[in-house]
C-alpha cells in the first residue's frame, strides 16, 4: 500500500485534485507513510428479520455505505451476536440474539478487519455457540478480541498489521450478566476492571505502535457518560491507548479529545435486526493516527432508522446530517471538543 500512496500524493500534486468519496476529500496528509487511518463503528446484529436477506445478499447491509467503509486502512465493529445455530438459551433475558453463521458473509463483503465480542449478548446461547463464532470469524480471516474459552483468551488483543504498523485492539465488557464475564477456566468476555485495562494496554504497547480499546458499558436510551464511563477511558489514555470507543447505550454519547488521544463514549447502532422508534442516529467515525497518537477524526452521521431504511444502513445527507452532527456538538460540550461541520455534512476533530 506505500507504494500506491506515493503514486497517489504525486498525481495530486501534478493535478491539484483531492481525491474523494460520497461527503468529504481526504487532505494530501493523509497518504504520509506513518499514519494508519482506522474506522470505527458501532452495534452490529446481522439477525432477526435481516437474517434471510442478508444471506440471500451479504452485500444489502452495508451497500449504501460501502464507498466510506472501504476508505480505510482498518475497520472494526462491535459483533453482538453469536455466529451459531447451536447451544441453547444460558441464562434467561429479556432478549437473545443469534444469527446464521453464514452471515460472516456479510461482515468479510464490507471488508471488516476485526471485530470486538465482549459484550452483553455474546454468551446468550452458551459456550458451544461462542466457540462456533470464534471458529467462524477464525475462517474468514476476521480477528477478534474481547471473548474467548477463558479470561487470558478474552483478554488477548486482537494485532492488525497495514502499512508495516501494528494495531492493537482490546475490548472490555462492563455490563450485566456478570455470568458472561470469562474467569481462567470458564469462557466468556474479558470483564473492565481497571487492573486488566491498564495491564493489559501497557503490554500491548510494547509490540504495537497504537492501541485502541472497545468498551461495551452505560445504559440502553442514556445519551450523557457515566462518571465510571470518563474515569475507565481516560485511565486508558493514561496508560498508553490512542483512541477508545464505546457502545451499548444504542444512542450516541459524546466524544473527548483528552491528552493525544481520542474517546468516543457510544457510536450508538450501526447495523441492527430490530426495529425501534427510540434508535435512529450513529456515526461511523474514521481516526488518524500518527506517531503521537491521535491526529484528527473524521464523522459521518448515520441513518439507522429500520423504518425508514429497512435494515439497510445508509448516510444522512444535507441538514439531515447536520442535525445529527449539532446534536453530537451538544452532547461533547462538557469537554469543549470542537466539533467542525463541514456543509457537506460530515464532522472534522483536529
Amino acid at each position: 500500500m506505500q507504494w500506491i500512496r506515493r503514486i497517489i500524493v504525486i498525481i495530486l500534486l501534478c493535478n491539484n485534485l483531492f481525491l474523494t468519496s460520497p461527503g468529504y476529500a481526504r487532505s494530501l496528509t493523509i497518504f504520509q507513510d506513518n499514519t494508519i487511518m482506522l474506522t470505527a463503528v458501532g452495534d452490529i446484529y446481522l439477525g432477526g428479520q435481516l437474517q434471510q436477506r442478508i444471506i440471500s445478499d451479504p452485500t444489502f447491509p452495508f451497500s449504501g455505505i460501502q464507498s466510506v467503509l472501504s476508505d480505510t486502512d482498518i475497520l472494526i465493529g462491535n459483533l453482538e451476536v453469536v455466529l451459531s445455530l447451536k447451544g441453547q438459551r444460558w441464562l434467561e433475558k429479556s432478549y437473545t440474539l443469534r444469527s446464521d453463521p453464514r452471515s460472516v458473509y456479510a461482515l468479510k463483503t464490507a471488508g471488516f478487519d476485526g471485530v470486538t465480542l465482549a459484550n452483553n449478548h455474546i454468551m446468550d446461547f452458551g459456550p458451544e455457540a461462542l466457540y462456533e463464532t470464534l471458529q467462524v470469524l477464525d475462517k474468514s480471516g476476521i480477528l477478534h478480541t474481547g471473548a474467548g474459552r477463558n479470561l487470558k483468551e478474552a483478554r488477548r488483543p486482537a494485532t492488525i498489521t497495514k502499512n508495516n504498523r501494528n494495531v492493537a485492539i482490546l475490548a472490555y465488557n462492563n455490563t450485566f450478566p456478570l455470568e458472561f464475564n470469562a474467569g481462567s477456566n470458564r469462557p466468556g468476555t474479558a470483564p473492565g476492571y481497571p487492573a486488566y485495562i491498564i495491564n493489559d494496554i501497557k503490554q500491548a504497547k510494547i509490540r504495537s505502535d497504537w492501541v485502541i480499546v472497545s468498551f461495551h458499558w452505560s445504559e440502553e436510551r442514556l445519551e450523557w457518560p457515566k462518571d465510571y464511563q470518563r474515569r475507565l477511558a481516560r485511565q486508558c489514555i493514561d496508560a498508553g491507548a490512542s483512541v477508545v470507543v464505546g457502545h451499548h447505550p444504542h444512542v450516541l454519547q459524546g466524544i473527548e479529545r483528552y491528552q493525544n488521544g481520542l474517546i468516543a463514549y457510544s457510536l450508538g447502532n450501526f447495523s441492527f435486526g430490530t426495529w425501534s422508534r427510540n434508535v435512529f442516529d450513529s456515526i461511523i467515525l474514521k481516526v488518524e493516527l500518527d506517531a503521537t497518537g491521535f491526529r484528527r477524526a473524521f464523522i459521518f452521521p448515520l441513518n439507522v432508522n429500520n423504518y425508514e431504511v429497512g435494515g439497510q444502513t445508509r448516510l444522512r445527507h444535507g441538514q439531515d446530517g447536520i442535525r445529527v452532527l449539532r446534536h453530537l456538538q451538544k452532547l461533547s460540550a462538557p469537554w469543549r471538543t470542537r466539533i467542525h461541520i463541514n456543509p457537506s455534512a460530515y464532522g472534522i476533530i483536529k
